[in-house]
Formats: C-alpha cells, sequence, structure tokens
C-alpha cells in the first residue's frame, strides 16, 4: 500500500494523509490456526458389548431391530394432589349437606298435610313438607323482604295467635288467589330462609301495633307484658309509645247537606232548634256538605235535630285522639287512665295502641307458599353425582395419604 499526495485527490483538504481507494489489501491465505479435522474411520462402529443395553445416540441400528429412540414411552398417569383430593371431598360433602332440606322435601308427596299452629310451634310436625294451617295472618305486621331495591319481593306477616313463632311468607305482588281453606306451604325453620337476618334486623328497629283493652294493660303495670287482643303475650318498655282513641261524650257533629239549604240557612235553622254551633267547617261544594261542631251529646243533638224536623242532617260523634309513653301510663290511678294532662274513665277506652319493639323469636317457623315437591326433581340426580365424586376423591385422597405421608416400608 502506497500513500499519495494530498493534492492528488482534489476531493481532500490540503494537508491530509489518504490512502489511494484503488489499492487492495495484501491477500493473506491463513489469517488464524483452525482446529484440525481427525481423518474418517471406514472402519464400521463397534457393536455393543455382549450382555449390555447401552448403546451410544446414535449409532446404526442392526438390520430388523427396532430402534429404541424412535418408540414413544408411555407417560406416567397423573397423580391427584393431597389438598385438591381433601378439598374436593369437603366440597361435595358441604353441598350434600346444603341439599339435605331441598332433597327431604322432594321426597314428600305432593298431598299437603293438615296441621295445627300449635302442633307446628310444638316441634309435632316434620320440616320440609307441604302443610295447610287454617289460620289467620295479621296483616298490619307484615314485613316485606326483597332481593333487591325496586322489587317486589316476598311479604312475611305472623299468624295471629301464635305469638311471632309462626310466619306466612307469600309473594309480594299480591297476586295470589283468595284463601278460603287455609294457606298451603312449604313448612321450614325461618333461620333457614334467606332473608332470615334482614327481617329480624327490620323488626329489632322498628316498632309493630299491637292493640290490648284497658283491663289488659292495667293488668301490665306490675308484669310489663301485656295479652293482646290477638291473643299474643308481648314485652313493653317504658319508651314504647301508646295511643288511643276517645269518643267525646260531650260534643258532636252535624254533618248538614247542602242541597235543601245553604250555610247561613242552616245555622238560622240550628238557632230556631236550640242548637248553637261552635264551629263551623268549609263547605264541602264536592260533596255538597257543611259540617258544624257542637258542644252537646250525641243524643241530645239528634233529637233536637228530629224534633225541629231537620231530616236533611246527620249527627256523628267526636273522636279525640291521646298519644303518650308506656312509662306515663303506668302511672295513672285507679279512676282513669293517665293519657298525659287528662285522665280517662277506663269504660270510655275501646282498645289501646301499643307501639312495640318485637323481635323475631329465634325458634319461629316459617310457612313458604308457591313451592311444591315436584319442583326439585333435580336435587336427587345432583346428589348421586355429588355422591359419585366424593367417592372417587375419597379414594385419590387415600392413595395420596398413603404415598405422601406414610413412610415407605423397608423392603
Amino acid at each position: 500500500m502506497r500513500a499519495i499526495a494530498p493534492q492528488e485527490i482534489s476531493c481532500n483538504r490540503r494537508g491530509w494523509q489518504v490512502v489511494d481507494p484503488h489499492d487492495r489489501m495484501t491477500f493473506v491465505a491463513v489469517m488464524a490456526e483452525s482446529t484440525p479435522t481427525p481423518p474418517a474411520s471406514s472402519a464400521p462402529a463397534a457393536p455393543p458389548r455382549a450382555g449390555s443395553s447401552e448403546r451410544d445416540p446414535g449409532a446404526p441400528v442392526e438390520p430388523g431391530a427396532i430402534d429404541p429412540e424412535l418408540i414413544k414411552l408411555r407417560r406416567p398417569r397423573p397423580k391427584v394432589g393431597l389438598i385438591t383430593a381433601a378439598g374436593l371431598v369437603f366440597l361435595c360433602i358441604f353441598a350434600l349437606i346444603r341439599l339435605t332440606p331441598d332433597r327431604r322435601f322432594a321426597g314428600h308427596g305432593s298431598a299437603a298435610t293438615p296441621a295445627q299452629p300449635a302442633d307446628i310451634l310444638a316441634g309435632k310436625v316434620d320440616l320440609d313438607q307441604l302443610v295447610t294451617v287454617a289460620a289467620d295472618p295479621l296483616a298490619s305486621h307484615a314485613i316485606r323482604v326483597t332481593r333487591a331495591a325496586g322489587t317486589l319481593g316476598l311479604r312475611l306477616a305472623p299468624f295471629r295467635g301464635t305469638g311471632d313463632r309462626l310466619w306466612l311468607a307469600t309473594t309480594g305482588d299480591g297476586s295470589d288467589p283468595p284463601v278460603v281453606t287455609g294457606y298451603t306451604g312449604r313448612l321450614r325453620k325461618l333461620d333457614d330462609l334467606a332473608f332470615a337476618a334482614a327481617a329480624r334486623a327490620y323488626s329489632d328497629e322498628h316498632p309493630r301495633p299491637a292493640f290490648a283493652t284497658a283491663a289488659a294493660v292495667r293488668s301490665a303495670f306490675a308484669t310489663g307484658r301485656v295479652v293482646t287482643v290477638a291473643g299474643d303475650s308481648v314485652s313493653i318498655a317504658d319508651r314504647d309509645e301508646v295511643a288511643l282513641d276517645v269518643v267525646d261524650p260531650a260534643a258532636a257533629t252535624i254533618a248538614a247537606s247542602l242541597t235543601l239549604r245553604d250555610v247561613a240557612a242552616w245555622r238560622a235553622e240550628l238557632s230556631r232548634a236550640g242548637i248553637t254551633p261552635t264551629a263551623v267547617g268549609e263547605p264541602n261544594t264536592a260533596i255538597g256538605q257543611v259540617r258544624f261542631s257542637v258542644a252537646a251529646p250525641v243524643s241530645i243533638t239528634t233529637a233536637q235535630l228530629e224534633k225541629a224536623r231537620l231530616f236533611g242532617a246527620r249527627v256523628e260523634p267526636v273522636t279525640r285522639h291521646h298519644q303518650t309513653t308506656w312509662a306515663t301510663l303506668r302511672r295513672s290511678p285507679p279512676a282513669g287512665l293517665d293519657v298525659g294532662g287528662a285522665t280517662l274513665p277506663d269504660d270510655q277506652i275501646d282498645l289501646i295502641g301499643l307501639h312495640v319493639l318485637r323481635g323475631i323469636p329465634h325458634d319461629a317457623y316459617a310457612i313458604v307458599t308457591g313451592e311444591s315437591p315436584d319442583d326439585y326433581w333435580y336435587v336427587l340426580p345432583i346428589t348421586i353425582a355429588l355422591a359419585a365424586t366424593m367417592l372417587v376423591f375419597a379414594w385419590a385422597l387415600v392413595r395420596a395419604i398413603r404415598r405422601d405421608l406414610w413412610p415407605a416400608r423397608a423392603g
């Protein structure tokens, strides 16, 4: 390789030492030493030793012999682990236990068994069967339970005289046909139902009305338990509210028709009959009526209207609403019941309303309408499949224990 002056290449600046692009590097045949390759032997490969099964990989196979490298050996059977087998056995047992009530109900006939509420509460009637109960549910104590907001869900109402221990669970849309001979449904423990917790929470937070006579209320002053007109014994606390409506014996209301006379004419006619209204209501043009308040008993006012031959009016009693607490009411004197500033004689009181927090007893039952044993036909096939699966994996569990946990026996 020769160096040329910079001026010989016009594209380079003056003073650069460059290489002529037309020159070539001298060829060297051997750049680095390579590993010598041993000469191939023409002799055939030595056969394996007699009595020895070992052979070199890739060695030629004798004619008619089977190449062991081309044989696909059978794979070992998969092993079921100890945890997998135990988990599946546990799941099968759990599912079989959960299906026990439905399996028992599916095994009963479709004919309903007549039952009395007293026998059900005494445990004399088997659970998970179709029963018919001739009793009246308390619609005023109904609780609506739903799976999601905006749905009708179910209506849960206690039967009269059962102390909230027997409930009726029916559809929430009111589409059931009228009940004539009794309520038919599946008998279950209330705690076994999915909505039991929600129903108990609502009952513990919201008071339900109960009604009792004045004599029953006086009897509860010492015991703290009152017997309602429905036959239930209710525990009442000082904070519970008490309300009652009493007819005022010294007041009456005259409902006069505006078809025959106007308000001024009626006022004049009542004055001629010896009746002096204490207040006049607004005329109701929709029904053509005006109401006059009178400070006189109903019987006397009625007699005065009949004597004046004012047949276009009727006399109505006046009801006064009183509200207090049980703590105030139970301090009432013998002369009457103290309703917070007024003492009412017992003989003037028809019923007393008690707003009481009443929790659902822990041993309550429920009759669920709309269920039939024929609806649970699928329970038996599922039970058989679960039992077969449990047996298979129980055997796999035994083998896994013997394989992984038991010490190997000495040979």
